[in-house]
């Protein structure tokens, strides 16, 4: 999954930005025909080079799970109803980012694997909704 130039991400753990973790799985639970991984991102992500590129990095890295030898080994190829990503992004994000989400769960969904995406509520009491706007 590269869908635009790999700019710099920084290092991989900044615990000041709302991707602190790059080369980790945030959740991660197997079960016998498949897996369910999850990103967290719990402060809102601002729509600037590093944050796309901290995102593109955090998806490459999740999905990733599911093209490994240990996942086909005990699953075989990502089947939609036993590969899930769940991606739970703050809310008061900027509008270009949950875009972003969208457009790489969609990217997600075309590889067998499942997106849903979450929104956690931010503190200006917008609500929590779940969505997932599939292409």
């Amino acid at each position: 999954m590269t869908l635009h130039p790999d700019p710099d991400p920084g290092p991989l753990e900044d615990n000041d930005h709302p991707i602190p973790r790059l080369d980790t799985l945030d959740t991660l639970v197997t079960f016998t025909k498949g897996a369910s991984v999850g990103i967290v991102i719990a402060t809102p992500l601002k729509d600037d080079e590093r944050s796309r590129a901290r995102l593109l990095r955090k998806f490459e890295v999740s999905l990733s799970y599911f093209r490994s030898a240990d996942y086909f080994a005990r699953c075989g190829a990502p089947q939609p109803a036993h590969s899930r990503l769940y991606v739970n992004i703050h809310s008061g994000s900027d509008a270009e980012m949950i875009e972003l989400v969208e457009r790489y769960c969609a990217e997600a969904a075309a590889s067998g694997i499942t997106p849903f995406i979450t929104f956690e509520a931010s503190t200006g009491g917008v609500p929590a909704n779940n969505r997932w706007r599939g292409p």
